[in-house]
């Protein structure tokens, strides 16, 4: 300790506390006050500068990460505001298929009220048209049964060819061994829609056992006549695209294209089984 007292560190220090106590108060004796303030406020501005603008930078870095947190959590609830928005467009353009593709049964409804459906979905490698097999995902399960008609909202697909517990096979109208009696919408001429193995690539059907003089034209609609058949009566078939006369035979033979292919390169995904209706008999 006496060491310490006697070291040149402790003049030093006992040297500048003397002036720092007795330099200020000879100056504020001598009217010099103002002096010492100035020399002060010299001396502390570079310092009170370099703090303000170490406050201010603070301030800013605080600013900053305030924002950023803001910015992050605006995200946030932007992408939940945008995943909530697409769920509603999915659900509202499921609903309207839903609604388009019962609708167009709504015709066959009003005009047979009597008929009695139920929906099933085409799957494997059936549905594309042009095809004369088609696989539904419903069966005896769902009171489907063999030679129940099957359509489409375009028009008649076919019939049920065979059914299991869970499925069920369609024999399309293209078939070669598909026959519907059928008729003319617009003059009534009637006769028997066949399959044929040659059209069938074309998507095409022959209506047959016209009489040579029968009224149809090209643009036709062709129904189901329902006369002892395994189809109800006025099932849209599908348009007259051609006709020929057989003068030795004396019969018409039109090319029927069936609405339910339509188009050459639709995929029939979904159908209506007809499970019962009312069976017209010739009187």
């Amino acid at each position: 300790m006496k060491r310490f007292f006697k070291s040149k560190f402790f003049y030093v220090i006992t040297a500048l506390t003397l002036a720092a106590v007795i330099i200020p108060t000879v100056l504020c004796r001598m009217g010099l006050s103002s002096y010492l303030r100035s020399t002060v406020n010299n001396v502390l501005t570079p310092v009170r500068r370099l703090a303000d603008r170490a406050a201010a930078s603070l301030e800013g870095y605080a600013e900053y990460f305030y924002r950023f947190d803001s910015l992050v959590s605006e995200n946030q609830r932007l992408k939940e505001e945008n995943t909530a928005l697409k769920e509603e467009v999915y659900n509202s353009r499921e609903l309207k298929e839903q609604y388009d593709w019962l609708s167009e049964y709504l015709d066959i409804k009003m005009r047979s009220p009597d008929i009695k459906w139920v929906n099933a979905s085409v799957f494997g490698d059936g549905g594309v048209s042009g095809s004369d097999v088609f696989m539904l995902d419903r069966g005896k399960n769902a009171g489907i049964e063999k030679f129940m008609p099957v359509i489409t909202g375009d028009g008649l697909l076919g019939y049920i060819s065979d059914a299991g517990h869970n499925w069920s096979r369609v024999t399309s109208v293209l078939e070669s061994s598909s026959a519907v009696g059928a008729y003319v919408e617009r003059s009534g001429a009637s006769g028997v829609l066949e399959g044929d193995y040659f059209l069938a690539s074309d998507g095409l059907c022959r209506l047959s056992y016209l009489d040579g003089d029968a009224d149809i034209e090209v643009g036709d609609r062709i129904l189901t006549e329902g006369y002892g058949s395994v189809y109800p009566r006025d099932l849209t078939v599908g348009y007259v695209e051609k006709t020929e006369k057989d003068e030795l035979s004396r019969t018409v033979t039109a090319y029927v294209r069936p609405s339910a292919f339509s188009a050459s390169d639709s995929k029939i995904t979904e159908v209506m089984v007809i499970t019962s209706y009312e069976t017209d008999t010739e009187e």
